[in-house]
C-alpha cells in the first residue's frame, strides 16, 4: 500500500488546490509552459504518490517533481512515474503530451540537462532553487503582506517552493516556519488558503522537518480543526 494512502489530508489538499491553480503558470520558476488548467488527483505509484500532476490549458500535462539529488540514480524513478501517467491519461490518439519539470532544492547547484539511460533519454524542464535568493524573495513578499498589498500569482507560486530554496534540513525548516507565519497573514482568504495548502503538499513530501514542526500546517487548532481546515 502506498505510504499515506489512508491520510485524509492528501485528498483534502487536492480538493482545495484542484481549481486554485487555474490560470497560474510556472513563469515564476523561469519555465515557459502554457497556463495551468487544474491540478489532477494524486496518482499512486510504488510506495508513494505523484502529487503534482497538472493539466495545462493546451491539453498537455506537466508533472512536477522536487528532488535534492541530481544523479541518474535519483532520476531513474521518473520513467516509472511517466509510464503510470500515460497508462491513466494517454488516449492513444496521438494527442498526448507530457512535460517533466524537475525542481531541484537549494542543495543542488547544477545537473545534466539530459539524462541518457541508453534506451531512454529524459529531457526535463529544470528549476534550480539554489539560484533563487530565498531570503530576499521572502522579505519582498513579506513586505507586500505587511503593507496589505495584493500578491501576484508569481508571488504565490514562489511562496510555495521558497522553503526548499535553501540547503540542509535545518535551513529549510527555519525558512518554512518563517514563510508559514508570513502566509497566515495574507489578507486575501483565497490566496492564503492556496499558499497554505500548496506548501503543505510540497513540504510534507520533500522536506525533512524537525519533530517539532513536522506537518506544522496540520497542527490542531481550537475546535479540533487544523490550519488548513480552518481556511477551507
Amino acid at each position: 500500500m502506498p505510504k499515506g494512502k489512508n491520510r485524509p489530508d492528501r485528498d483534502a489538499l487536492h480538493k482545495v488546490l484542484a481549481q486554485a491553480y487555474k490560470g497560474k503558470s510556472f513563469a515564476a520558476y523561469g519555465i515557459t509552459l502554457p497556463p495551468i488548467r487544474e491540478l489532477l488527483p494524486a496518482v499512486p505509484v510504488g510506495d508513494g504518490f505523484i502529487d503534482n500532476l497538472f493539466l495545462l490549458e493546451d491539453g498537455t500535462y506537466a508533472v512536477v517533481e522536487c528532488t535534492s539529488g541530481c544523479h541518474k540514480a535519483d532520476i531513474i524513478k521518473y520513467p516509472k512515474h511517466i509510464a503510470e501517467i500515460m497508462r491513466r491519461y494517454d488516449k492513444e490518439d496521438g494527442s498526448f503530451g507530457l512535460h517533466l519539470v524537475i525542481i531541484y532544492t537549494g542543495d543542488v547547484e547544477k545537473a545534466e540537462s539530459v539524462f541518457d539511460f541508453g534506451c531512454l533519454a529524459l529531457h526535463p524542464e529544470q528549476v534550480f532553487l539554489s539560484r533563487m535568493d530565498g531570503e530576499a524573495e521572502a522579505e519582498a513578499i513579506g513586505q507586500k503582506i505587511r503593507s496589505e498589498l495584493p500578491l501576484t500569482d508569481d508571488d504565490l507560486m514562489k511562496l510555495v517552493v521558497l522553503p526548499l530554496a535553501v540547503p540542509a534540513p535545518e535551513g529549510k525548516a527555519q525558512l518554512f516556519d518563517r514563510i508559514l507565519a508570513m502566509a497566515e497573514g495574507i489578507p486575501d482568504e483565497g490566496q492564503r488558503t492556496f499558499v497554505l495548502a500548496a506548501m503543505a503538499l510540497a513540504t510534507k513530501k520533500y522536506m525533512e522537518l524537525s519533530e517539532n514542526n513536522r506537518y506544522n500546517l496540520f497542527r490542531k487548532k481550537p475546535g479540533n480543526t487544523t490550519k488548513i481546515a480552518a481556511n477551507l
